[in-house]
């Protein structure tokens, strides 16, 4: 179960982040215009430009770690690392999660969301992307618990 949960929240990142990519590389989708993406995606008022290559870039990347991440716990690639660096994946993981569910509560939560109000993002949020966050929380934190653990090395006794 483990490796099929690190895959299906893994391909949720990419393809979350390739859809990053192509915001930053000038598509629309799902606007039909710079004026209808930003009031979609970004939730801001009338006038405001789209994101620019670099911050879409820093998204996507930000989200291929937690992808990557996951699969390496997943599959045991970081028994192979060497142990001055094997907590990266594991606290990438973590910190994703965390990032996650705060991005997914604070739909609910916060004041600040309410300037939004008005948009199509407004309504997006609540009902598909505060929800994913918290799905991707739930599955890369589940992905950690349900990790299979390394075999002890067995000692040779002469």
């Amino acid at each position: 179960m483990n490796q099929g949960l690190a895959i299906t929240v893994g391909c949720a990142l990419v393809a979350i982040a390739g859809l990053h990519v192509y915001w930053g590389l000038g598509g629309f989708w799902p606007g039909h215009d710079a004026a209808s993406l930003v009031d979609m995606v970004v939730g801001a008022r009338p006038g405001t430009p789209v994101p620019p290559l670099w911050a879409c870039l820093f998204v996507a990347i930000c989200l291929l770690l937690p992808a990557v991440s996951s699969l390496m716990i997943a599959y045991r690639a970081t028994s192979a690392m060497p142990t001055l660096l094997a907590w990266i994946p594991a606290a990438a993981l973590w910190f994703s999660a965390l990032v996650f569910l705060a991005r997914g509560l604070s739909t609910y939560l916060s004041p600040l969301v309410l300037s939004a109000r008005g948009t199509a993002f407004y309504e997006l949020d609540r009902m598909l992307y505060a929800p994913l966050c918290l799905g991707l929380a739930a599955g890369l934190v589940t992905v950690w618990l349900t990790r299979p653990k390394t075999q002890p090395i067995p000692k040779v006794t002469l």
